[in-house]
């Protein structure tokens, strides 16, 4: 990657990362990087591609195709990535750095999988955040986390750091950092894994190593998936350079 290219894509990176001053007044977040195809739509109209500076909001469900990858900057600082294959919603998301007004987000993953890491919704008020699955909900406690739906249509639960609690009609589990939990239904209580499975590249099992967010599947330090650098305006990735910033 040439230097012009390379420091547009860090300034676009940077400028995706700043708070809500950045974003529309009915956004909700900002695509940092895709690679692949991903699209985004709105209840009864079409969908729309997703490219990197797309802005998502509420009602806004956003898919990766078979090879698609995704990372969203939400306005209250948290980052959230979607594996290939994935459906993701935004049912509701309120937050407004500048005045005193509620914040709230909830959030649905329907299909695939993803890692967050939270922002400044829920820090204050637990209760003001919550990701809705098929087989249960999770509320958080400062949290690193990830979820991946199995091919039987079960759900992992994995915490990188803080708490989650995992619940449904069964019960509720309490993940610190370093566990995991399947869920296999939606009447069957949460149960606890052993080893949460390593991100590649990452070392040991729940290790944060540094501040940089990974999902599954990216180079840690970068949120860039293995081999790859984000595209530059949308465009094509490129091979890697071997820099990090």
């Amino acid at each position: 990657m040439s230097r012009n290219l390379f420091a547009a894509w860090l300034l676009g990176l940077l400028l995706a990362g700043s708070p809500a001053a950045v974003l529309g007044a009915e956004a909700a977040a900002r695509v940092a990087f895709v690679v692949g195809e991903a699209t985004a739509s709105l209840p009864d109209q079409p969908p729309r591609q997703l490219v990197r500076g797309s802005e998502v909001g509420p009602g806004d469900s956003i898919r990766t195709g078979t090879g698609g990858r995704l990372q969203l900057r939400f306005s209250d600082g948290s980052q959230l990535s979607l594996n290939p294959g994935s459906l993701f919603r935004i049912d509701d998301y309120q937050f407004a750095a500048t005045t005193p007004q509620p914040a709230r987000g909830v959030f649905s993953l329907l299909q695939g999988g993803l890692r967050t890491i939270t922002g400044l919704i829920g820090k204050a008020r637990r209760e003001d955040y919550r990701m809705q699955t098929t087989v249960a909900t999770i509320g958080i406690r400062g949290t690193d986390y990830g979820l991946e739906y199995a091919t039987d249509g079960g759900l992992g639960a994995t915490t990188y750091s803080g708490q989650i609690e995992v619940c449904n009609e069964g019960g509720c589990l309490l993940l610190d950092a370093g566990e995991s939990a399947r869920v296999n239904d939606g009447h069957s209580r949460p149960v606890r894994n052993g080893t949460p499975p390593p991100l590649p590249g990452s070392g040991p099992a729940g290790g944060s190593g540094d501040s940089g967010f990974a999902a599954s599947g990216e180079r840690r330090g970068s949120g860039i998936p293995g081999g790859q650098q984000p595209p530059v305006n949308g465009g094509p990735s490129t091979a890697p350079t071997g820099g990090r910033y």
